[in-house]
């Protein structure tokens, strides 16, 4: 299966949102301290965020239009608001035992790797489909954790979006396919 537009957008939007921000944010740090040499630094930074913002910009304008025409756009904002909950729903909050020596916690490495494949599910709704992308973490043991929520994430979907009948998962080399198509 391939990814959609909507995916595609999205995987890009996502962390160039974050970047652009933090353009900003140091921009006007910087502009702050008012130094003679930051200046020139701080208006770089301001152009460039100002380059990053109209790409996010057109990015989504791009899928808004899309959707406008083949779709509904609402179904838009149902697609990103149930990746977040999806990526919210699939995280897994376990660390391991205290170490001896010291009184800080270390987080599991099997967990780690499971929330970072995770972090890259999507969920992209149609007037006559919803696709749903979950990336299969490249461990053993996170593909074992995986299949155990596996009957957990397709009822939490069915439920969340219940005039779509949702068939089996279909995994293709490193992704994990839901297909659900309307009632």
């Amino acid at each position: 299966m391939k990814k959609t537009s909507f995916m595609k957008r999205f995987s890009l939007s996502f962390p160039l949102f974050w970047l652009t921000l933090c353009c900003f944010i140091l921009g006007q740090f910087i502009k702050s301290l008012k130094e003679a040499d930051g200046t020139s630094l701080s208006l770089g930074l301001e152009y460039f965020s100002l380059l990053l913002g109209t790409i996010l910009l057109g990015l989504a304008l791009s899928e808004l239009f899309t959707r406008i025409l083949k779709d509904a756009p609402i179904n838009l904002m149902k697609s990103i608001i149930q990746t977040l909950q999806l990526r919210h729903f699939l995280y897994q909050q376990e660390v391991s035992k205290i170490k001896m020596n010291s009184n800080t916690h270390s987080p599991n490495p099997i967990t780690a790797q499971f929330n970072r494949s995770m972090r890259k599910s999507m969920i992209d709704i149609t007037q006559h489909q919803v696709a749903v992308l979950i990336k299969v973490p490249h461990t053993q043991q996170g593909q074992k954790l995986l299949k155990t929520v596996e009957g957990q994430i397709k009822e939490e979907l069915s439920s969340r979006n219940t005039a779509y009948f949702f068939s089996e998962f279909e995994r293709h080399k490193n992704e994990l396919w839901l297909i659900g198509t309307r009632k």
